[in-house]
C-alpha cells in the first residue's frame, strides 16, 4: 500500500470523476468549532466560524436548527473567537479574532469590514434593546493595562472605548440587560464587576459578596425577570437577585468557564464547568442549584455554550470536534454539523483487499471509520493521549486490529 505523505485540502476521501477529475468531498462531518451565534428573529439559523489554518475560516450557515450547513463566505481572521448576529437587523453580522480588529457584515457572512480597535476585544454582546448598539468587552494600553468596553451605536461601522477606572486588568465579559435600555455588566479580572445605567458613560463597582481575585468570564442577565444575574468567575458560578448589588455563590467547581440563561424558558440556565473534565450542568431554578444531566456528557477539549432563543430545553455546543446538540436539557446529545467538512488529514489507510473500507485522521478531531467508501462515517473512541497520528496500518491477518504511529512517536 503506498504511503501518503501529505493531503493538503479538507477533503478527507474524495471520488474521482474520470472524465473531469473533480474531486468531491463525502466526509466525515465536523471539526474545530470556534464560534457559534443564533439568529434571535430566525432561532432555526445559526452561523459557525471554524478554524481551517493556513486558509481564512468559512462562514458556515444552517437555516434548520444544525441538521445541514453550507458555507456563505469567508472571515478575513485566521484565528475566529466569536461571531453574533445582530437580533434588529439579521443581515448584519459581528467577530472578532485574535487581533485589535473588529469585524462587521452586512450581507449575513459573505464578506466582510474590519474596524482597527484602540485595544483588544474578546467577544460581541449586542443589545436587544437599543438597534445599533453593540458591546464588546477588552482593554487597552494607557501606561498599563485597562479593562475596557468598546461600544458602537451605529451598528458596529465605529466604536468607542468606555473605561470603569484606572484600574489595571481586563475586562473579560459583558452583558445587555434585556429589559433597561443602556444598563450593562462589565466582568473583569480580580473579582471587579461593574455596571452602567448610560451604556458605559459612567460606571459602579457591583461586586459586593464575591471571593477576592476571580477572573469573571461569563455573565447573563435573566430574560423575565433583570434583577436575577449570573457570572462565572473562576472554581464558583455566583447570583445575584437584586440585579448587581449583592451575590452569594450558586455552585462551585474545579473551574467554571460558561453560564447563560435560556431565552425561551427563563427558569432555565445551563453552564460549563470543569469537575474531573469539563461537563454541561443544568438549573431548572434561575441558577440557584445546579445538576449535571444523565448524560454524563465529557469533553475533553472545551467548548462554547449557546442556548436555542426558541426552545428552552434545547442548546448548543461549539466544540473541537463540531456542533453538539440537545433538546432535553442534557440528558441526550446528537450531533448537529451536518455539511461541514473542515479537517486537514494526516493520515489515511485503505485496505487493499477491502478497498470500501477506510480509516483516517481527522486533525483536532479524531479517527474516523466507513465501511462503504466515505458514504458514512463512525467516529472511533479517542485512544491515545495525543491525538497526533501521522500513519494508520490495517493488520493484513487481522483486519480488525490496526496500528497507529502517534506524532511524537
Amino acid at each position: 500500500m503506498p504511503r501518503i505523505t501529505r493531503i493538503a485540502s479538507a477533503i478527507l476521501v474524495a471520488l474521482v470523476a474520470a472524465a473531469s477529475a473533480e474531486w468531491v468531498a463525502v466526509g466525515p462531518d465536523g471539526g474545530n468549532i470556534q464560534a457559534l451565534a443564533a439568529d434571535p428573529q430566525q432561532p432555526a439559523t445559526l452561523y459557525a466560524l471554524p478554524y481551517e489554518y493556513p486558509d481564512l475560516p468559512r462562514v458556515f450557515r444552517t437555516t434548520d436548527a444544525g441538521t445541514s450547513w453550507s458555507a456563505v463566505g469567508r472571515m478575513n481572521d485566521n484565528y475566529p473567537v466569536s461571531i453574533a448576529v445582530d437580533p434588529h437587523q439579521a443581515n448584519i453580522l459581528y467577530a472578532t479574532g485574535r487581533t485589535s480588529v473588529a469585524y462587521r457584515s452586512t450581507d449575513a457572512g459573505a464578506t466582510w469590514s474590519s474596524v482597527i480597535l484602540l485595544g483588544t476585544a474578546y467577544y460581541v454582546e449586542t443589545d436587544p434593546v437599543v438597534p445599533g448598539r453593540v458591546y464588546m468587552p477588552g482593554y487597552f494600553s494607557s501606561g498599563n493595562t485597562r479593562q475596557a468596553l468598546f461600544v458602537s451605536t451605529d451598528y458596529g461601522a465605529t466604536w468607542q472605548v468606555r473605561s470603569p477606572d484606572t484600574a489595571t486588568g481586563t475586562a473579560n465579559s459583558c452583558a445587555a440587560d434585556p429589559h433597561n435600555a443602556g444598563t450593562v455588566y462589565l466582568g473583569c479580572s480580580y473579582s471587579r464587576l461593574y455596571k452602567s445605567t448610560d451604556a458605559g458613560l459612567t460606571w459602579t463597582l457591583a461586586n459586593s459578596g464575591l471571593a477576592p481575585d476571580l477572573s469573571i468570564t461569563a455573565i447573563d442577565v435573566n430574560p423575565a425577570d433583570s434583577r436575577i444575574v449570573i457570572i462565572a468567575a473562576g472554581t464558583s458560578l455566583y447570583r445575584s437577585l437584586d440585579a448587581g448589588v449583592s451575590w452569594q455563590p450558586a455552585g462551585t467547581f474545579a473551574r467554571v468557564t460558561d453560564v447563560c440563561f435560556s431565552p425561551a424558558a427563563p427558569g432555565t440556565a445551563y453552564a460549563l464547568g470543569y469537575t474531573d473534565s469539563m461537563r454541561f450542568f443544568a438549573s431548572s431554578d434561575t441558577g440557584a442549584t445546579w445538576t449535571t444531566p444523565p448524560s454524563g456528557l465529557v469533553l475533553n477539549k472545551g467548548a462554547k455554550l449557546l442556548a436555542d432563543p426558541d426552545v428552552g430545553a434545547a442548546a448548543y455546543l461549539a466544540t473541537p470536534t463540531g456542533i453538539l446538540k440537545t433538546a432535553d436539557r442534557g440528558s441526550h446529545w446528537t450531533t448537529a454539523h451536518g455539511g461541514m467538512r473542515l479537517a486537514k488529514v494526516p493520515a489515511l489507510a485503505v485496505p487493499p483487499w477491502d478497498p470500501r473500507s477506510v480509516y483516517l485522521e481527522a486533525a483536532e478531531n479524531g479517527v474516523f471509520t466507513s465501511s462503504c467508501g466515505g458514504d458514512t462515517w463512525t467516529r472511533c473512541a479517542d485512544f491515545l493521549s495525543c491525538g497526533a497520528i501521522c500513519g494508520i496500518g490495517v493488520a493484513p491477518a487481522s483486519p480488525d486490529i490496526l496500528w497507529a504511529l502517534e506524532g511524537s512517536g
